[in-house]
């Protein structure tokens, strides 16, 4: 009889005991999903403030390696034809690098269904659908869209947990939604920005626009010891011109201007429109000599398209020491090549 007892309850110290194990286990993975949520939520509105696309993207691919543990994310940029290029990645480390998967955009592929606005894609490898070829375990694929429609796609794989997990996936989800809103977001805003600083009529820099790249330019020409050039161009006898034909003409001259002055610049230089009919250009990555054949060559394919203009150039740090000082100095070369006759340039 004592036996028995003492069987039964061994049967039920056991039985607390498992009870007890499984109840820890569940407060462990209740623990560790608080976690894994206090986490995405923080990730998230880092995303939401974000302003810059890429950094934004980036963000979104580290989510999903740490806190969501997928061990691969990527994202695929969406033209309006639905065309479908590999941008950024992460695999295994915390590293964000090119990416060069293909997707699957043959007929079934569940990466048609997300263009078509189905809300994601969730399967494992091995699946006629799968968006890739080496589907690492389960995978989830989301769309990003926008007003405009999908300009995006999010795929993860190679989860620790083996089988195809829903609430991660609405993780997924929820942080792709987020992400969506703030590319979108972080593009108009560059839309925005790129509008203030330009001028309406020439389409080039503005005068507050370009002030900002001269200081830039400054700095980064102390840094690596490499001289630049500063031109200025005047349009001559601008009044006249205004005067004689009429502002629509004039207007036609300073859009003339622009365009000369964009297709004689280099990649890299810096054209914009900083007053009335004035002009400025920033050569960088040139020595002295170098600057004089440039000026001279812009003078001369302004003569070309009978374009009447004054140029006064100055070089940093030879003729200048800081922004303003080499704005003096171009604007007495200008002086110079106005007194000697126009149409021409003079270096300070």
């Amino acid at each position: 009889m004592e036996d028995r007892r003492a069987d039964a309850h061994a049967r039920t110290v056991k039985a607390l005991a498992a009870r007890i194990a499984e109840l820890e286990r569940g407060r462990a993975e209740a623990l560790d999903e608080n976690r894994r949520l206090l986490a995405v939520a923080d990730a998230t509105k880092q995303i939401a403030a974000t302003r810059e696309v890429d950094a934004i993207i980036a963000r979104v691919l580290r989510t999903m390696r740490e806190p969501l543990g997928f061990s691969r994310a990527m994202y695929f940029s969406v033209d309006r034809r639905r065309g479908v290029e590999a941008r950024l990645q992460i695999d295994g480390s915390d590293t964000i690098e090119p990416c060069d998967e293909e997707l699957d955009l043959g007929g079934g592929s569940a990466v048609l269904g997300v263009l078509r606005g189905e809300p994601d894609g969730i399967g494992r490898e091995g699946d006629l659908c799968a968006p890739v070829v080496d589907v690492r375990g389960w995978y989830v694929l989301c769309a990003l869209a926008a007003n405009e429609g999908t300009f995006g796609v999010l795929y993860v794989d190679g989860h620790a947990g083996g089988i195809p997990q829903e609430p991660l996936a609405g993780q997924v989800r929820s942080v792709a939604s987020v992400a969506a809103i703030a590319i979108e977001n972080a593009t108009q805003f560059a839309r925005t920005q790129a509008l203030a600083a330009r001028d309406s009529l020439t389409g080039l820099f503005n005068r507050r626009a370009f002030d900002e790249r001269l200081h830039q330019t400054v700095s980064e020409s102390r840094r690596s010891q490499q001289p630049f050039a500063y031109v200025m161009i005047d349009v001559d006898d601008f009044k006249s011109i205004n005067d004689r034909f009429g502002h629509a003409h004039g207007d036609d001259v300073l859009r003339a201007l622009a365009a000369a002055l964009t297709a004689s610049s280099r990649t890299g230089d810096i054209v914009g429109r900083y007053a009335g009919d004035e002009f400025s250009v920033i050569m960088t990555d040139l020595d002295a000599e170098l600057a004089r054949t440039l000026v001279a060559r812009l003078s001369g394919d302004l003569r070309a398209r009978e374009l009447r203009c004054s140029l006064g150039a100055a070089i940093f740090p030879k003729d200048a020491q800081d922004a303003r000082g080499l704005m003096e100095a171009a604007d007495r070369a200008l002086y110079n090549t106005k007194a000697a006759g126009k149409n021409g340039y003079s270096f300070y």
